[in-house]
Parts: structure tokens; sequence; C-alpha cells
């Protein structure tokens, strides 16, 4: 194996690369595609689907309208992307539109006046007034370091919001007190050191005709890991695609503690103790390793430090896994015998990878497993997935916003990121929403003073400890808050709202996904006075850096400049809808994924890492190495006596989207209330009866949710509803959120890296409240 010495932990990857994709030839074709028509009475625009409210994918739809409005919202049955599939969020999506509760004009608020509902109508002048004034009270006094930029996980501005961070000066941008950054970064970040791209599964998605394209085959076994994808449908995935691919053959093992319906039709199923995903993977590495059963080739061909690898894992023993997990140990062998004999495999991943303090380890390990058994850039394995036409904006950060704007002369370097922490986090840029806490508390290393907070209702869903999240926040100088409706965490500490449109008041680029690029297109006028998402941003930028900084006009001439290096502008997208770039397999053998054009992943040697030298590089372990969770029977069983079961949290529920579409009423017709899920012979324990109100605690805090028996889940864990509040209490503090937030029993500590966090694995007590 190479020597690590003079090899810098920075590593290659194409992200942030601008190519030039104007000159390149779509798959589809679109000749006779309309791009709206009259139907018995209704103007019919042919549409893609995004945010806001909230949603990880970009479906087709069909938008009636009438006299101005939009009546309903259909699936478009000649998109490739949902083929006229929809979820209830798009199909209740005029309910939000037009609720009385929403918010269309801008409104101001004294700061005395925080968690009171004393809001003030102003114009949208007089609001970038106070903010021009306030953000400068903040840089003059503070620098522009001590300003705090964050996002949700909902609306499409991945790629904006930076550019907001941008304009005010600030290298602190990211989620929104997400301790850990756990919602995909983890896998991400550590993924990427290991092979230098962004690989998800092949379900079929890249080609416009499908299941039926010839060069696509199912994958032999999909590995539904810590993922409902029929619920979640997250990621830019839809989970029918994977019933799809099971019509064709494909089999799958899901690895859940809760019994899905996915997991009811698998092939081998894995109830395991929640945090312990990392033990499973090494034990089935180490069974395809100790009866040789990896793809030699591959392995030989492509891969960095196999050969240790293979030492490393004689380690993890398929009954030491067993034993770990609490699953079978035969099972485990057979299960993996199974995906390394396959003629493919994926990994359908969600984010209980991330929910651990391993999580970014555990992200590692996956890949191993495909590594192991050859499964990347094969037609059903895992593959590349770059940003469509190169437009990176529209899904993940990137610096192609930034090629003509100038720094803004109070601007501050990356140096004083709030990552100081945390090495891992400094290489990949990230700023550390714990880190951020921190600083709103005690001022150290310098004080966070003023918070641009967009489309993230951080206290009632992505901030653990809201007990601390909200006396932190009220304690800033200035903020502001932008979403649609009045949430309690604008009620608790906002200073400023600004209202945004709903994807049908606005035009925009469909993205959060590689495989085709579309046009959102405006079907109404925004309702009052409310704007993108992304105009509201290029806005902030023109009342801070005048014409120099933002010389947009229109949403349109905007999208036209993210569109600049594709065939298409944004009309021209606008009348086709949809387009699919080209797309090939096996590119790692062609030049395709390298800068330099030579063969091999676009990783710092064209390798992929199974020894990771910018992890060993950055002081951590190079292989994936199992820690137990922080808390848990295991590793603390004194602290296990007092809170004898494991709390998981965050599994999706139809409908709803984390925090959002609690006024909508047919979603609360379909989901009314916070539940709390308990195994049955686990509440007899405790004398809970289906449909008790239950408390929840343990040493962070407490909470009280509705008991939901289910034998689906395993013994000895609850699962209980996150991102609950109540609209309709509007004279109740913080429309009742604190009695039923999780969050209050989840710590803002995340792993070593600075990524992950144990939100599915913490422990907990229950009674009969």
């Amino acid at each position: 194996m190479e020597s690590e010495e003079n090899i810098n932990a920075e590593h290659t990857t194409y992200f942030g690369v601008v190519e030039d994709h104007s000159n390149e030839v779509p798959q589809d074709d679109a000749t006779g595609r309309l791009s709206s028509w009259e139907e018995d009475g209704f103007t019919v625009i042919r549409a893609n689907a995004r945010t806001a409210p909230g949603c990880h994918n970009n479906c087709g739809v069909l938008v009636y309208v009438k006299d101005g409005k939009v009546d309903h919202i259909e699936g478009d049955p000649e998109n490739p992307h949902n083929q006229g599939r929809l979820c209830l969020r798009c199909l209740a999506l005029p309910e939000m539109i037009y609720h009385p509760d929403r918010i269309t004009h801008p409104m101001k608020r004294a700061r005395a006046d925080r968690g009171e509902d004393k809001w003030e109508r102003i114009s949208w002048d007089e609001a970038w007034d106070i903010i021009y004034e306030e953000m400068n009270k903040v840089i003059d006094k503070y620098g522009a370091q001590s300003i705090l930029v964050t996002q949700g996980t909902g609306r499409d501005i991945n790629g904006y919001l930076p550019l907001a961070a941008y304009y005010l000066g600030t290298p602190n941008q990211g989620m929104g007190f997400l301790s850990g950054e756990a919602c995909y970064a983890p896998r991400f970040a550590s993924t990427s050191m290991k092979i230098g791209d962004f690989f998800v599964c092949d379900y079929s998605q890249f080609f416009p005709d499908r299941f039926d394209d010839p060069r696509w085959q199912p994958p032999g076994y999909i590995l539904i890991w810590g993922n409902n994808p029929l619920v979640a449908n997250s990621d830019g995935m839809l989970g029918y695609w994977v019933v799809e691919c099971m019509k064709r053959g494909s089999k799958l093992l899901t690895v859940d503690p809760k019994l899905t319906w996915l997991a009811g039709k698998s092939e081998y199923w894995f109830q395991l103790r929640p945090g312990t995903d990392l033990a499973l993977l090494l034990g089935m590495c180490n069974v395809i390793v100790e009866e040789e059963l990896y793809d030699a080739e591959f392995c030989e061909r492509w891969t960095y430090g196999f050969e240790e690898f293979c030492e490393h894992v004689k380690q993890y023993t398929p009954e030491w896994a067993a034993e770990v997990c609490g699953v079978d140990a035969e099972k485990i062998k057979d299960a993996a015998r199974a995906v390394a004999k396959a003629p493919s495999a994926c990994m359908q991943w969600g984010v209980a990878v991330d929910h651990a303090t391993s999580g970014y380890i555990t992200g590692m390990a996956c890949f191993d497993l495909m590594a192991l058994t050859g499964n990347f850039e094969k037609p059903g394995s895992m593959v590349s997935a770059r940003p469509c036409f190169g437009v990176g904006e529209t899904w993940m950060p990137g610096d192609g916003l930034f090629e003509k704007i100038p720094q803004p002369e109070w601007a501050v370097g990356p140096e004083k990121r709030m990552n100081q922490d945390y090495p891992v986090l400094q290489v990949g840029g990230m700023k550390s929403s714990d880190m951020a806490l921190k600083a709103l508390e005690t001022g150290e290393p310098y004080p966070i003073k003023a918070w641009w907070s967009q489309t993230n209702n951080a206290v009632t869903n992505m901030g653990a400890e809201p007990q601390r999240l909200i006396p932190a926040l009220k304690s800033t100088d200035f903020n502001v808050y932008v979403d649609l409706f009045m949430t309690p965490t604008a009620m608790a500490v906002a200073d400023i709202f600004l209202p945004a449109c709903t994807y049908v008041e606005r035009a925009g680029i469909s993205g959060h996904q590689p495989y085709q690029i579309g046009a959102i297109k405006k079907a109404i006028e925004p309702l009052g006075e409310s704007k993108s998402d992304m105009q509201i941003i290029y806005e902030l930028g023109r009342r801070f850096m005048g014409e120099e900084g933002s010389w947009w006009k229109d949403p349109e001439e905007f999208f036209d400049y993210v569109l600049r290096h594709t065939p298409y502008t944004y009309d021209e997208l606008k009348e086709r809808t949809w387009a699919y770039p080209q797309f090939e397999y096996h590119k790692h053998e062609t030049g395709k994924l390298r800068p330099d054009k030579e063969p091999g992943f676009s990783s710092q040697y064209g390798r992929y890492n199974f020894y990771c030298i910018p992890m060993a590089n950055l002081g951590f372990e190079a292989f994936a190495t199992y820690e137990e969770p922080e808390e848990s029977p295991v590793s603390t069983p004194e602290l296990a006596k007092e809170y004898p079961l494991i709390l998981t949290t965050g599994a999706r529920r139809w409908g709803l989207f984390h925090s959002e579409h609690r006024q909508s009423p047919s979603m609360r017709q379909i989901h009314k209330e916070p539940l709390v899920m308990i195994h049955p012979e686990t509440a007899a324990e405790y004398g809970i009866k289906d449909g008790d109100m239950v408390k929840i605690e343990n040493r962070y805090g407490s909470c009280i949710q509705k008991a939901e028996l289910s034998t689906r889940l395993r013994k000895g864990v609850v699962s209980a509803d996150h991102g609950w509040w109540f609209p309709e209490r509007k004279d109740e503090e913080l429309f009742g959120m604190m009695d039923v937030n999780i969050n209050k029993l989840l710590p803002m500590k995340p792993g070593k890296t600075g990524l992950g966090n144990s939100y599915k694995s913490q422990l907990c007590r229950v009674s009969k409240a």
C-alpha cells in the first residue's frame, strides 16, 4: 500500500466543477409535447412540482387553472420521473395555497416582543430597509461571521442559499441547527472521500423510456437500509421505483427495526437494535471476505487498500455482529452470500444511516459493501449522479452562481467558518450546527448575533434540544424568517417575516436529482405580496451590493443565468418542460469521471479507497471501525437501568413532510396528532393501552404523545413522531409545540467527526400520562 506521507487531506471531487453542456443533445424527443392546453373549461399547465410546501422530489404535474386560481393538480402520465403518480402533498396543494392562515405580506415586530403575536404589516421596501440597517449594525460591531444563514430540508434552495450568505459576507451557511448535519451530509461527505462522486441506486431513472430501456437491467438485490421509500420518497427518488424493479425480478434486503411493507416483501429483513447498522455491514463484509465471494477483478483493478481491508474486517465476525445487533448470525451469512452472488446490487439508504454518532463511518461501510461486490457503474448498481447538464444550483451547492459576483468588501473568509473543532467539516467546507448553538450560548469562538432563516422551522423540527435553542436564538440582535406560514420558530424568535411563494406561483428549475432537468412554471400570480425564495435572495443581494451584486431584472433572467451552460434558456426549457441528458454506464473505465479524462474514479488516486487516506490524515481510522452508540444498553448500562427503552424518531408519515402540512385539512384527517409506536408487549409492561397518552422522558427532557400499539416494531423500542405543532392552537404558547416535541429528548451532540447524531438510538422510559 502506498505511503501516506505528504498526502493532503483534500480529496478530488467533481462537485463545484462548471462544465459546458450547451451543445449536448438530450436523450428525449420533445416533438409534439404540449406545454399547456385548454380542457373542459380549465387551462392546463404542464410543469414540474418542487416546493414550497416541502418535498424532495420533482414530479411531473398538470396544474388545472380556472379564473386565475388553481382548482386541482394531477400527475403527468407522460413525465418519465413519476409516470403520472403523485403523493398526497401535491394533491392537497390548493389547500395550502389558499389557506386563510397563509402569510402573504412582509411583517415586522419589536425585538422585545419576540414570542408574542404582535406583528405589524409593512412594505417590502420597509422590510429591506430594516434588514439592511440591522445586518450592517451586526457586521460593523461583530463582523460578518456573526451572521448565521440557514435552511431546512424542503424547498429547492440548496444551491441558492449560499448566495444569500455570500451577499451578507458570512461563511456560516448550512442546515438550521441539525446536530451533526445529520441529513445526507455524513454519508455524502465520507463516501466522497472514498470514491469522489455522488452515487445512487440505478432504477432506470436516467432514461426517458425508463424500465423499457434496453441498456438497463433491474438490480439483483436492493438493500433498503434505514429507509422506507414508499412513504419517504426522499432525495429525488420515488418509492414506486422499487416496486417496479421487484416486478422485474429484483429482490430486497431490508434493515429496519420496524416491519414496513417492503420489509414484509423482502428475502431478508433485519430487525436490528437501532444504532448498530455499522456492525451489520461489517459482519456482512466479513462473510464475503472470508468466503472469497468478492468481485476479485473490480477489487484488483479499481480499489486501494483491499488486502488491508480484508484483514481489518476479520475481527467483525457474523456471530459478533449478530450479538451486537440482536439478529441471527446465520441470516447475516445467508444475506451476505446472496448479495455477493447477485448479478448486481444497490444501496437505497436513508437518514437512519446519518442518525448515529457513527453515521459518517456507517456511510463508508455501506460503500465498502458495494465495492466488495463490484457494484459501481454497471446496470442495476450504484451509478454516478452528477448535476443534470451541469446545473448543480438546483440541488447541490456549488460555485457556479459566483462566477461573476464580486466578494463584498466586508466579507469574511472560510477561516472564520464555524467548524474549528472538526477537521472533517473544514475539508468539506461545512459549518457546524452544534458549534453555532454553543456560540449563541457562550460567545465562543465568537458570537452569533443575527440569523437569516429560510425554509427552516428549526425549533419544531430540525434542532435538537429546543429548550436550549429558543433562548439562544432570542439572545441575538436580529432575526429574519422566510416562509409561507407563521410557525413556532417564527413566533418565538423572528423580527422580520418575509412571505414566500408556492411552486405554482413562480418560475424555477426542478432539481434535487441529476436524472432530468425541468421547468417549474408560474401557473397563477403570487398571492398578495409573496415572492419566490430565489427572488428574495437576489433582492437581498441587490440591497446589499447594488447592481454589481445582482443584475437579474426578473426570475426568468435569473434562471437564464443558472442555465447558461445548458442547451436551453428558461423559456426554451419551459416550452419543453423536461429534458434528459445523455447517460452511459462504466464511466470509470472510459475516463468520464475524472477531470484528467483518465480511467478511474474521481478520488485522489482514481480508485475506490477501502483504505481512506484523507481520513487517516485527519486523525481518524482509515477503515470503517465499529463504535457502540455513546448512549446505549451496552455502553451505558447504569443509565439503561433508569431508561431501559430505545427511542427512535424521524420516520416519515403519509402526507406530512417534517413539520409542514399541519394546516392542511386533508393531511390532518389522515394523521391528526403525534403518535408514539410501541410493541404491545413493551406497552403492557408499563400499563399502556392503545390510544393512551404517554409521557416519554430521558435525562434531556420529556414530551407527551398518543400511544399506537403495533407488533411491527421491535420490542424494547419506541418510535415517536417528529416535527409536530398545532396551527389551530393560536392562543397557546408556540402553538402547543413544546408539549409534544420529541426533540426535547435529543441532545445537540454530534459524532467525533462533527457529522452524525444519535437521533435513532437514545435511551428513554415511558409511562401513562
